[in-house]
């Protein structure tokens, strides 16, 4: 049987058999790799069941709005079976139970107490007490902006790790008292508030004054509720005879749950999920259902057919992955094998022993130069590839967004991940969208955002206004802070408990800072060339390591809070970030982290770390490699990045010795390799 059509050949006789008592009732996964096809494979089963079974109803639960939209194009209208994302799809299930979720909701609102884990013989004690440390401090953070934003309290500085060493449980214990104290008002506050009031606010924040919570928290109150109410399984299933989910990878794991384990199988509702464990490189998604398909909770059918890469790219994207699936190539209309030739090489050069994170400036300098030497040259001959690599100081610059990096990197060592987290709190991802949906003329959208941050449309003149302000912000040289306060001041975004709370902990903190007398000198003797311990203690001889790292610390955030609300940081370099990240600028630089991004002819993809503590590639062939996780999580990003190919693949390395070399040209043997 042809290839092509056979997995949805299996799918419609699952669908089939379903529909018969006598049959074993059974879901499924189609289980496809990049360029299968696997959202066309969704859309042919919705246009099966609708001419098939026309009086069945279902539901299709999509990423996002635009893959609503392109999949309602497709099955046309129809009223049985209705495509929504997945936020849509839990608000309209649990909207109505107001009393419910007002039952359950103190859940998301209260701050959690801390444990203190057991120390385990063998363990390095003094790495112990940090992270017990760093945990009391996080929960500590918790603990003081739900205290601020309940009743507008600032507590003290967080005590430091010298002091939470001399009496850690006694620390713990004394915080827990306070949470408990707290999380009582919080409770109290809820339970005089009338459920009505309670409601999805449709934004990535909650707000607990106005008991309304965001995407995020819409997952944990509809897994409470189903937890709690096994009558809401049942309402699902009465309600919907199809579930269909697509990119399943990235669905969070406890609506996955919902859907696998709290609806009644005997009222036969069937549950399908389309999607790639390997392309699942975000935390907040399920990445796999193998547990689910090891249980027999779950049929598992495979997609083998790769309707984008080359035969020699897709034969080496198999060898990342690591399910056992083997892509094939396959052929779209009127093409020929010969089209789809293409080739995968491999540049190399052995460096020696690589700088780290905490490596000195002129190290990392001298590495960088020697990479970015190797880039070049392989770009000179290859002139028409795409770079693929994690975001770096080389296209922040490229790209206009030089100062917002080095502001995020003289702090942390996973910048992307912490721009986009602070971007996120203080709000301006919020900005940006609405920016980028009035420039590419989606004015729906950006009229139902204002309304809800009520501001007023009510004539020809308040649409006038909303032209001018963006047309304002599209072009501004202001700074991201004073736009920010544009913004919030204008209606066109309200301030959120996470930005009240993070601008609350920016001035606390630095407020401690002024009347610290000895950050004050320490800061003095760093500013005059102490800018390492070795240096420091030449010029005051009672600093200890533990001072110093303690110091530095705060120094770093201190120089990040003063920069990030500046006037150098000018809101163009959000939008520059962001249309770098949604890939809306031609450039040969292209974020590793985009896993429906489109086909691209020629690529290369650089593998390097850029000093990410959280990435080290050599994990996906090092076969002394011990901590799988860590190289489950290197192999899907590579094979996100490598699978985007259409035609030619180039991979870019430097190694540390000759052990790597080894083991590298062992991963990529049968393709072309060239040391440099």
């Amino acid at each position: 049987m042809d290839s092509k059509i056979r997995p949805i050949g299996q799918i419609k006789q699952i669908i089939d058999d379903n529909q018969n008592t006598e049959k074993e009732f059974k879901n499924f996964v189609l289980q496809g790799g990049a360029g299968s096809g696997k959202t066309e494979s969704l859309k042919q089963i919705l246009e099966y069941i609708t001419e098939t079974y026309p009086d069945k109803k279902g539901v299709c639960i999509t990423l996002t709005n635009v893959a609503v939209e392109e999949i309602k194009t497709r099955i046309g209208e129809n009223n049985n079976f209705i495509v929504m994302t997945i936020h849509s799809f839990l608000n309209d299930l649990i909207k109505e139970y107001k009393k419910n979720i007002h039952e359950v909701i103190f859940e998301i609102f209260k701050v959690e107490k801390i444990r203190r884990e057991a120390l385990i013989t063998g363990d390095d004690e003094k790495e112990y007490n940090k992270n017990e440390h760093e945990k009391f401090k996080k929960l500590y953070g918790k603990y003081s902006g739900m205290l601020f934003t309940t009743t507008g309290e600032k507590t003290s500085k967080v005590i430091g790790k010298r002091e939470y060493d001399k009496e850690p449980i006694k620390s713990n214990n004394d915080l827990n008292t306070e949470v408990d104290k707290l999380n009582q008002i919080i409770l109290a506050e809820i339970n005089s508030l009338d459920c009505n009031k309670v409601r999805y606010n449709e934004t990535r924040y909650n707000n607990f004054k106005e008991l309304s919570f965001g995407h995020d928290e819409l997952l944990h109150i509809t897994s409470l509720l189903f937890k709690k109410h096994e009558l809401l399984g049942k309402i699902v299933s009465d309600k919907y005879d199809f579930i269909l989910i697509d990119e399943y990878q990235d669905t969070n794991e406890k609506i996955v749950d919902i859907f696998l384990n709290s609806i009644p199988k005997n009222n036969k509702t069937t549950i399908g999920f389309f999607g790639d464990s390997m392309q699942g490189i975000y935390d907040d998604g399920i990445g796999d259902v193998e547990h689910e398909i090891a249980e027999k909770k779950i049929i598992k059918i495979e997609k083998e057919d790769n309707f984008r890469c080359s035969d020699k790219v897709i034969e080496f994207i198999n060898r990342i992955r690591n399910d056992g699936l083997k892509q094939e190539l396959a052929l779209k209309d009127l093409e020929t094998v010969n089209d789809r030739n293409g080739e995968v090489k491999l540049y190399y050069s052995i460096y020696g022993k690589k700088p780290n994170a905490f490596s000195s400036s002129e190290d990392k300098d001298k590495y960088f130069d020697t990479l970015n030497g190797l880039i070049t040259t392989v770009s000179t001959n290859n002139p028409e590839v795409k770079k693929l690599m994690l975001t770096n100081k080389s296209i922040s610059s490229e790209l206009r967004f030089s100062i917002l990096y080095q502001i995020f990197n003289g702090r942390y060592t996973e910048v992307k991940e912490e721009i986009e987290k602070t971007l996120e709190r203080i709000q301006l991802i919020d900005l940006y969208e609405l920016c980028s949906a009035y420039k590419n003329k989606d004015y729906n959208f950006v009229l139902a955002k204002l309304k809800k941050c009520g501001f007023e449309l009510k004539s020809v003149k308040d649409k006038i206004r909303i032209k001018r302000f963006f047309d304002t912000l599209l072009n501004t040289t202001q700074s991201a802070n004073r736009v920010l306060k544009f913004a919030f001041d204008n209606n066109l975004i309200r301030k959120s408990d996470s930005y009240k709370q993070y601008i609350s902990n920016k001035d606390t903190f630095l407020e401690s800072l002024k009347a610290n007398k000895r950050f004050e000198q320490l800061e003095i003797f760093y500013n005059d060339g102490g800018n390492t311990t070795a240096k420091m203690i030449v010029k005051d001889p009672l600093v200890s390591d533990e001072e110093f790292e303690e110091f530095d610390k705060n120094r770093k955030r201190k120089t990040f809070y003063i920069k990030l609300f500046s006037a150098k940081l000018k809101f163009s370099e959000v939008l520059s970030y962001y249309n770098y990240i949604d890939e809306n600028v031609v450039s040969d630089y292209i974020t590793m982290h985009k896993t429906k991004g489109s086909g691209i002819e020629n690529v290369m993809v650089v593998m390097d770390e850029y000093f990410w503590n959280k990435y080290n590639f050599r994990s996906i062939y090092d076969t002394h490699e011990e901590d799988l996780n860590k190289k489950l999580k290197n192999q899907k990003l590579f094979y996100v990045a490598c699978s985007r190919t259409i035609k030619n693949l180039i991979c870019v390395r430097l190694v540390f010795d000759e052990e790597e070399e080894k083991q590298l040209l062992h991963f990529f043997e049968g393709f072309e390799i060239e040391k440099i």
